[in-house]
């Protein structure tokens, strides 16, 4: 550590706990959403139907669940005394990772008849991809100081996310009931929510201060970002709403004829 360095104050509840409820909301939706393609991808007669219940339960999951959370949670980030901004294209990358996590971890783990080595390969590839996306979203912030990390408390992060990720996965292939489906979101979204406040807990910035940082007001980022999620979310919410009824379905992951017959139609 450099002996002239000092460390600035820095403050993760800026707007107090707009962000956090925010981003555990967001969390929630994606989940729920996430959750609800995870079924029909179950149920799915044809590889390529399943294939595309599965993109959109990582867009879902990693994407508005994960992804936004720590978008919107990262808003109330602030450093005393120095301005904030953020690299377009690494922010863009973090989203871009916490999609492949997830879908990663769900074409690894398998369904419900899948075994635990599979599900904790799954949980250990999802929960290493959100690591990344997160560290790598973090990366993306200009804060005018030396970003610095507590080593412990990043290995604590990177357990929560395993971990969460596993918890997750696992509800993906088993949960089929909208009641339940509600009590895993819930689970899940806090399980998010913890990861990233822990991984935050970890950060130092060093200063001095530099005034000149480059990149993008991370407020400017919010509206675009903020609108493109509610779109994403509406469309995910019709789609499902527009695919057959499940809750009368077999349990034992057989496709209904209404299923098999939507299968079809989608070709």
């Amino acid at each position: 550590m450099d002996p002239l360095a000092v460390t600035l104050e820095h403050h993760h509840f800026t707007y107090g706990w707009l962000n956090p409820a925010m981003g555990l909301a967001f969390a929630a939706a994606g989940s729920y959403l996430g959750l609800s393609a995870s079924r029909y991808a179950r149920a799915a007669a044809t590889r390529g139907s399943r294939l595309r219940w599965i993109l959109m339960a990582s867009l879902a999951i990693g994407g508005i669940g994960i992804w936004m959370m720590h978008f919107i949670a990262m808003i109330g980030f602030t450093v005393t005394g120095a301005d904030i901004a953020y690299d377009p294209a690494l922010t863009a990358l973090s989203f871009g990772l916490a999609v492949l996590a997830v879908g990663t971890g769900l074409s690894v783990s398998g369904g419900r008849r899948a075994g635990w080595p599979r599900l904790l390969l799954g949980g250990l590839l999802c929960g290493a991809g959100v690591v990344g996306m997160h560290y790598t979203g973090m990366a993306a912030v200009a804060t005018g100081g030396r970003v610095v990390y507590d080593p412990v408390l990043v290995a604590a992060s990177a357990a929560v996310a395993v971990v969460a990720s596993t918890v997750a996965l696992r509800f993906t292939a088993v949960v089929d009931r909208r009641g339940s489906m509600a009590l895993a979101s819930a689970v899940m979204s806090v399980a998010v929510v913890g990861m990233h406040y822990t991984g935050m807990a970890a950060v130092e910035v060093e200063g001095p201060a530099r005034g000149d940082i480059a990149g993008i007001s991370p407020l400017i980022l919010l509206l675009p970002i903020l609108l493109l999620a509610l779109i994403a979310i509406v469309g995910m919410v019709f789609g499902v709403l527009a695919s057959p009824n499940l809750d009368g379905a077999d349990r034992n992951d057989r496709p209904s004829a209404t299923v098999r017959l939507a299968d079809a139609a989608g070709q």
